[in-house]
């Protein structure tokens, strides 16, 4: 959960709202059962350096949880309203990407309706959804 708090100074008579977000990490307790549920990762916007090796350590970690259904959504969010189209990730699939320039997923900037996102993850069974870039 966000937290926030108020902090006041030498120079600040009013006083500022700053956030505070928890710390990303592996965490003691989880609030899902990781062989009961799936995950899809998808990359949009443009390319950048780096994007494969974050969906090999995805896969990795996912799977070092347990998450037996982990799907790569080929094309940006214009993929994520085709499921048919995603591609299973695995251990042995995402072995050597790192090395590789780009995203084997297929960036895209396409912009589809919230709702039909949220539609296509419920049919689809997902409870974890990575987008990255």
């Amino acid at each position: 959960a966000t937290k926030t708090f108020m902090r006041l100074n030498k120079r600040d008579d009013q006083g500022h709202i700053y956030y505070q977000l928890m710390l990303s990490g592996a965490r003691k307790t989880l609030h899902f059962d990781p062989s009961k549920s799936s995950a899809v990762i998808v990359t949009c916007g443009g390319l950048c350096p780096g994007l494969n090796s974050v969906i090999r350590e995805l896969v990795m970690t996912l799977t070092a949880y347990g998450v037996p259904n982990i799907f790569g959504c080929k094309g940006g969010y214009k993929g994520m309203l085709e499921p048919d189209k995603w591609m299973r990730l695995d251990p042995e699939a995402v072995q050597d990407i790192h090395n590789k320039g780009g995203t084997i997923l297929v960036s895209d900037r396409g912009n589809p309706p919230c709702m039909d996102l949220a539609n296509v993850l419920k049919e689809q069974n997902i409870q974890q959804y990575f987008v990255i870039g």
